[in-house]
């Protein structure tokens, strides 16, 4: 049994926050009226709200916050007020939301006697107060509340005594005095609570609809908001932590999301809510399952259901509180209800991972449990359904019953079309729709699903993961083959949809261009402002939508239904016109988005004698496409990033050195590897002088010129160690070799001016000087952070790079005014240089990636740091490059490792750094792939900067340069350096032209 792909990456636990809802108060009744300031000095107002048998309800407001920040209740209960907060149903209420100590006396205002307990939000960790005032007549007002809302719930309680009027000021209490005394912090108010439940849920909503670095980003302002309530180390931290790690994994940097699961689990096994540990060991079970570890992520996710199980049992007398009605103080942390419900999330967890390890009746139990679970429960989010809908699909499918796996996948997109309409999971949705229709027989209506499921990721600018388009490409294959009078339509469609492929890297830079746009650049942050103001608003019309549409079906206000639909569609509307004009205004941002170029656009930018091959790879089979002037060539390759991940990783060994020497390579390797891409053009290419390739995943991190054409001709497939390289037929002996980013940026690249402006020939920026105190210039890190010491000190100092600096700067008449070596190369230097005079930049210096780096989101370039500076100041990170003002017909990154951690991944990460550069402002770029030894540096960069070549930082040049080192005519080395360990290293990255230097 063939394991199944399934993602896990969406499922969130139910109530995590509900930021995003209306108030639960009613909105009949009298209105809000003025109730004075609290103690941060907040406007606060109080509004009465359904009565009960004993007596009335109040809510308190403070601030912006549509959630109360404190509630009062009226009673005539005979109970002490120490009873009345230690015991009771109202104290039980509390349980279920708070975690409170016991219960003292205190005075309250006007010498008013009573009870007082403080308490910590069990959702949140806020602190938080639970009281009792009595009037001495035998009536009691029960409040809970954040502590700064103290004065007005005394207010409230002497106004409902009928002692004072509302408005009237007092003097602190000598409760209030024991609160500030008690918090042992600044006191906050309902701003910062705020702050906090709106970021967790816009959060969720991101990670609902797959925008993962949007969520992370949330997720990551809501740590920051829960901070200043509650310092950064504090066991209820775990919630939004579990949370960043979970959207990092997702990402697929795992190496950043473990060491803040493992934070998380430290904090939430001490945290004040029950829930939090299951929580964290579902999440980790995600994270298991997207790293492939499937018999770990079962386990934990085993743990996870049990874990909740037991606990829904111990709270069997805590309903909580939940639905239209829950407001963020009455709604529960642990509650029987929210953790019965929470266990359907761990059983399809359960249901999916069962699936890939190929236990098809387990996994078919398990989701239908869980989607009996959440069906039974008024709290499931509304978006369980179809997930869980999308799971029972594909293990319908797995088992062969293809019209089963139909229907269900049917219902999954009609819920998602009514839930979250247009949006990235109901154009995934109709993509899995389309691949079960494929299979099923149902050819046409196959097409037309992934055609709607296209359109709608199209829209929505989604990162659409190579596995998820791979089902199109085959099903559009099939269908030209079986059509030949559709054929070239439909390679059309393939080579467009191809484009719309987006790695977690892409999103993190175009992320971070989008908060550089914001921040900076007046001519679009206003239409910035205007796209996250539009998705405010979609979200809250969806949220809104789902509310009326959960009421029974002859309760349903249908007028407002049609309302809410109708306004929704012209927010949709806005937000596609508000896209449209910011990639107007931002060639840069557009480039970035890798919006797709059609084929006839891309053949008219193309040159006779020049080509564009591009790779697009999923787990196990990838999608060659090859754009000549003339021609548009599709076909598929039986091996993905799995296959081509161990020959990467073979081949990146042939270049390593030891003691000195490089090993052997393998040619005929390199061969196989040459004929499974390009075997299937190999007629198409006999014509192109210079080919642009791009490619995602494993092959991103090697340079196709070490590819061997073919073994024949007389040429040694597998030399020994000591033989001639030279015999071999590199692939650089038939084209010109260049790389983009994306097929967009190729098509920009050719479009910008062809000639920087710069009065300055070039600057230079080497000789990197680590620090000679590692351990204070890491001090500040957290103490997970001890990988990235030992990963940024163990980066030596980089001295010939300043001989290469001065080669280059002398190659192309720049005097040594232009160069910034050793304790001089500082990110300082860097950001204050005016770097658009200067038509070259050359960084000779280490980069490391994301993933080398845990406690890092973003590949960097080491530069040296500052006498006394932190770790801030050794890296030139991707959004300092995204900040830099440059007009560079080119830009060299030499000494970089393009390798990984894995030895295959580190392609995507460097491909980050490009994408930052060519936003900033770069036409070209030359990179290195490994550390090239300084001898062959200095030749490569002779033949690359020559001034009488075809062009300097071209394609062109470059391959002349590789020849002449292969064929042992530069350096005096004779065969020594045609192995590729010397010559293979750099590649051009941008159209393949060079620049004319005078």
């Amino acid at each position: 049994m063939s394991r199944m792909r399934i993602d896990l990456g969406g499922l969130l636990a139910i109530g995590l926050v509900l930021g995003g809802c209306v108030s639960g108060d009613s909105a009949e009744g009298p209105p809000p009226r003025d109730a004075g300031r609290n103690l941060v000095g907040e406007t606060c107002t109080l509004r009465e709200g359904r009565a009960t048998g004993d007596g009335r309800n109040y809510a308190i407001h403070c601030g912006s916050w549509q959630q109360p920040a404190a509630r009062l209740t009226e009673s005539l209960n005979s109970a002490t007020p120490i009873e009345a907060v230690s015991a009771g149903p109202w104290r039980g209420d509390i349980d279920s939301r708070m975690a409170c100590g016991p219960a003292r006396d205190a005075t309250f205002a006007r010498g008013l006697s009573g009870a007082i307990a403080y308490c910590r939000l069990r959702n949140g960790g806020f602190p938080t107060v639970a009281l009792a005032i009595a009037d001495g007549r035998g009536r009691l007002v029960l409040a809970d509340g954040i502590p700064a809302a103290m004065p007005v719930i005394e207010r409230g309680a002497l106004a409902a005594f009928g002692l004072e009027s509302l408005g009237d000021q007092t003097a602190d209490s000598r409760a209030i005095e024991l609160v500030r005394q008690s918090t042992g912090r600044q006191m906050v108010g309902a701003g910062v609570l705020e702050a906090y439940y709106t970021a967790m849920a816009t959060a969720q909503y991101q990670d609902t609809i797959q925008d993962f670095v949007a969520a992370e980003d949330s997720y990551r302002k809501a740590m920051l908001a829960q901070a200043e309530a509650i310092g950064t180390d504090d066991p209820a931290s775990a919630d939004p932590l579990m949370h960043v790690a979970l959207e990092l994994s997702n990402q697929g940097r795992f190496d950043d999301a473990a060491p803040l699961f493992d934070e998380a689990q430290r904090l939430a096994a001490a945290g004040p809510n029950p829930a939090s540990l299951p929580r964290l060991l579902s999440y980790r079970a995600i994270d298991a399952a997207n790293r492939n570890k499937l018999d770990l992520a079962l386990s934990f996710a085993e743990q996870a259901t049990e874990a909740r199980r037991r606990l829904a049992q111990d709270l069997g007398g805590v309903p909580g509180q939940a639905g239209a009605d829950a407001d963020l103080l009455s709604f529960s942390g642990a509650s029987v209800s929210s953790v019965s419900v929470e266990v359907a999330q761990s059983l399809h967890t359960e249901a999916a991972l069962r699936l890939r390890l190929g236990d098809l009746a387990g996994a078919a139990d398990k989701a239908d449990e869980a989607i009996a679970t959440a069906a039974a429960s008024r709290t499931s989010p509304p978006w369980w359904r179809p997930q869980f809908l999308e799971t029972r699909a594909t293990i319908a499918a797995a088992a062969g019953n293809a019209g089963s796996a139909v229907a269900i996948q049917g219902e999954a997109v009609t819920l998602w079309a009514r839930i979250l309409p247009q949006s990235t999971p109901e154009g995934l949705s109709r993509l899995g729709l389309g691949r079960f229709l494929h299979t099923a027989g149902a050819e046409d209506k196959a097409i037309d699903s992934y055609r709607q499921g296209l359109a709608i990721l199209k829209a929505r600018n989604a990162e659409i993961r190579p596995r998820d388009l791979l089902g199109f490409l085959d099903a559009a294959s099939a269908m030209a083959t079986r059509r030949p009078e559709q054929a070239e339509g439909l390679k059309v469609e393939m080579f467009e949809a191809m484009q719309l492929m987006r790695s977690g890297v892409t999103s993190r830079t175009v992320s971070l261009a989008t908060a550089r746009l914001a921040a900076g650049d007046q001519a679009v942050s206003g239409v910035i402002r205007a796209q996250q103001e539009n998705e405010r608003k979609r979200y809250a019309l969806v949220g809104e939508l789902n509310r009326a549409l959960s009421a029974p079906s002859d309760l349903r206000d249908t007028a407002k239904i049609a309302r809410l639909r109708q306004n929704l569609e012209a927010v949709e509307t806005e937000g596609r016109g508000l896209d449209e004009t910011l990639q107007a205004a931002s060639s840069g941002y557009r480039q970035l988005l890798a919006t797709p170029v059609g084929v006839a656009e891309l053949q008219g930018l193309l040159k006779p004698g020049e080509a564009i091959a591009a790779f697009a790879s999923a787990e196990n089979a990838t999608y060659g496409f090859l754009v000549a002037a003339d021609r548009l060539k599709v076909w598929r390759i039986d091996a993905g990033d799995l296959a081509l991940g161990d020959v990467v990783v073979t081949l990146r060994r042939g270049i390593q050195l030891n003691r000195g020497t490089p090993g052997r390579f393998p040619v005929d390797l390199a061969h196989q590897l040459h004929a499974a891409l390009f075997g299937p053009v190999a007629d198409d290419l006999a014509g192109i002088d210079n080919l642009v390739t791009t490619a995602n995943g494993p092959l991103a991190s090697i340079p196709f010129g070490i590819l061997v054409a073919s073994p024949a001709s007389g040429r040694a497939p597998a030399p020994a160690p000591a033989d001639d390289y030279r015999a071999v037929d590199w692939m650089v002996r038939h084209q010109a070799l260049s790389a983009v980013p994306s097929v967009r940026a190729f098509a920009d690249l050719r479009k910008v001016p062809t000639a920087a402006a710069g009065s300055s020939a070039m600057i230079g920026f080497g000789d990197y000087r680590p620090p000679r105190d590692v351990a204070s210039l890491f001090a500040g890190l957290p103490a997970g952070c001890a990988r990235d010491r030992k990963v940024l000190g163990s980066l030596g100092p980089l001295p010939a790079t300043a001989g290469e600096l001065r080669q280059v700067a002398g190659l192309v008449g720049a005097g040594a005014d232009s160069l910034l070596l050793g304790p001089a190369f500082t990110k300082d230097a860097v950001l204050n240089r005016p770097l658009s005079d200067y038509r070259i930049l050359y960084f000779a210096t280490h980069a490391v990636l994301a993933s080398e780096i845990r406690c890092f989101s973003e590949p960097a370039l080491l530069v040296t740091p500052g006498a006394g500076g932190t770790v801030d100041s050794a890296l030139l990170r991707l959004s300092d490059i995204l900040n830099l003002k440059l007009d560079a017909d080119l830009v060299v990154l030499s000494a970089c490792n393009t390798a990984g951690t894995d030895g295959k991944s580190g392609g995507e990460a460097l491909s980050g750094l490009t994408r930052a550069f060519f936003y900033a402002g770069a036409r070209r770029l030359v990179v290195s792939h490994w550390p090239v030894p300084d001898d062959s540096t200095a030749a490569l960069l002779l033949g690359l900067f020559d001034r009488r070549g075809p062009g300097v930082g071209g394609a062109a040049a470059l391959r002349q340069a590789q020849l002449h080192m292969i064929d042992g005519r530069s350096g005096g080395k004779g065969a020594a350096w045609a192995h590729p360990l010397y010559w293979a290293g750099f590649t051009t990255i941008g159209d393949g032209t060079g620049v004319a230097i005078p």
